[in-house]
């Protein structure tokens, strides 16, 4: 048997269910080591790909309730530093529906700090299916 990891106990705890506990505890620090590992593997990758040329996209508003275009922007644009990161999020919007799927444009709100007046009866706490 292996030496404790702690003395904090639980109380009324037995020795079968502290060496499981420790066993658990040294597995998860084994996988938080594992993913370090490959965390900083994946930031030794070198650069990918090269683009093949200066991609236009149509911006829009920054308030997600706004519709129409904002402008064009460039690829190159998009980038400058302090800003090096680009997320690309495809979400459900079809010529059918009246606003994009208020699950996957919630995702993007949070990254771009937008704020939706609106609220589809879809995510109202009554009409939520409950387990």
């Amino acid at each position: 048997m292996s030496e404790p990891l702690h003395s904090v106990h639980f109380p009324n705890e037995t020795a079968e269910y502290r060496a499981a506990r420790d066993a658990l505890l040294r597995s998860e620090m084994e996988l938080r080591d594992k993913l370090e590992e490959v965390a900083a593997q994946r930031r030794r990758l070198p650069l990918g790909g090269k683009v093949p040329e200066d991609y236009v996209f149509e911006e829009g508003a920054a308030d997600i309730d706004e519709h129409g275009t904002e402008r064009e922007v460039r690829l190159s644009e998009l980038f400058r530093p302090g800003l090096d990161t680009l997320v690309l999020y495809s979400y459900m919007f079809s010529p059918e529906m009246k606003s994009p799927c208020t699950s996957c444009t919630s995702s993007s709100m949070v990254w771009t700090g937008a704020r939706s007046t609106s609220c589809s009866a879809s995510t109202s706490p009554s009409s939520r299916s409950r387990r």
